[in-house]
């Protein structure tokens, strides 16, 4: 299934980069994408937080995750 903002075209396209990358080289995509999101979080929450410690910005980052925690 394409996603909305995708072309048909521009779908046929990707799911052959996709599948080119075979099974390994779609987990390795997957996990560069989830560090890269994790990376965007952490610093929205440095531009919120300017004045956090880096353990503190991984605290809220865990809050905005999953919920509060416990100090």
């Amino acid at each position: 299934m394409r996603a909305r903002d995708t072309s048909a075209k521009a779908a046929v396209i990707q799911e052959k980069l996709h599948d080119a990358l075979g099974p390994e080289g779609r987990f390795q995509l997957a996990l560069r994408m989830s560090h890269l999101a994790r990376e965007f979080a952490k610093a929205g929450v440095r531009e919120r937080h300017p004045d956090f410690t880096a353990s503190e910005v991984d605290r809220e980052l865990a809050r905005l995750f999953y919920g509060r925690t416990k100090d």
